[in-house]
């Protein structure tokens, strides 16, 4: 099988092909991102400097029989104006479809997440499923509305001529994960009233679903979960936050929003909000198909700050 990975670069990406080039199935993989890997790459793999909304992707493209896509802005820097970055999520998405629809491309699987469901519906829910509404991408918060319009244009545009497979992971943690610890850290922060629930699922279980729905028709959408959920208090203890103050929630928007736009922080003053939605997503369609999760929520997050420590 010949592969075709988006995002080649980022975090998933990185987990993908390095577990894709181990499989003697995969003869080839084409990875692509806008800055290369770090570290030498396997004989089969491949890597091209290529944007996601470049018109020569159609052409490079040419002999794979499947695309995985795992490209996009997770976090969104001060420096860069809105218009690129949903440029890149929404038209890069766009331009990655009919790249594969022009090829004929058989399978095509989505690196989205639970971020897909409309935020205001979720609050309070437990073991989501796959059939919950999604968002109409005009929440307050850019990456879910990122997310569910990736799919809705992906839908539009292969679901009649691929076999198209959206995976909805939980928030991916592992051994090369160490920036989620990182970022744990240096934003923890304890609004008065709330212990929100959060999932994690281990990288190893999510690229082995990804791996699984290579060889096995698996059309439509997966929630990628453990069996366990955390709450917030638990996760502060696991990767180790030294410090976690108690402020006000309407504080600590602003505190997020002056370190974002004037500090050089990552973290937009969303992803404070995005915290405090408090929801479980159900693993049960996924488990249907022959996916089991060998880690549970806290194991993931764990080793990835022992990676860390």
């Amino acid at each position: 099988m010949r592969v075709f990975l988006t995002g080649a670069n980022g975090y998933v990406g990185r987990i993908l092909g390095e577990r894709l080039v181990r499989l003697p199935e995969v003869t080839r993989l084409t990875g692509i991102g806008r800055t290369p890997p770090a570290g030498p790459l396997p004989d089969k793999f491949k890597f091209i400097r290529l944007d996601i909304r470049s018109p020569d992707l159609a052409a490079t493209m040419v002999g794979h029989d499947a695309v995985i896509h795992a490209a996009g802005i997770v976090h969104w820097p001060v420096t860069m104006p809105v218009q690129e970055r949903d440029d890149i999520n929404l038209d890069g998405t766009r331009n990655v479809a009919r790249a594969a629809a022009a090829n004929r491309i058989r399978r095509f699987i989505h690196a989205s997440c639970m971020a897909v469901y409309d935020p205001d519906q979720l609050r309070g829910k437990s073991e989501v499923a796959e059939d919950f509404p999604t968002g109409k991408g005009n929440s307050p918060y850019y990456y879910w509305n990122a997310k569910a319009m990736a799919e809705a244009i992906l839908v539009g545009i292969l679901d009649s001529c691929s076999v198209l497979t959206f995976f909805r992971p939980a928030l991916v943690a592992g051994p090369g994960s160490h920036a989620v610890v990182d970022r744990h850290q240096k934003n923890a922060v304890r609004i008065p009233g709330r212990n929100p629930r959060r999932q994690f699922i281990h990288e190893a279980d999510l690229a082995a679903a990804f791996v699984q729905a290579l060889f096995q028709d698996m059309p439509g959408a997966f929630n990628v979960a453990p069996d366990d959920h955390l709450h917030m208090d638990e996760v502060w203890k696991i990767v180790g936050a030294e410090y976690v103050p108690t402020i006000p929630l309407p504080l600590a928007r602003l505190i997020a929003s002056v370190r974002w736009r004037y500090l050089g922080s990552p973290i937009h003053a969303s992803w404070l909000e995005d915290m405090l939605i408090d929801y479980t997503g159900s693993n049960a369609k996924l488990k249907q198909s022959g996916w089991r999760p060998r880690f549970t929520g806290a194991e993931a997050l764990r080793s990835a700050a022992e990676v860390t420590a």
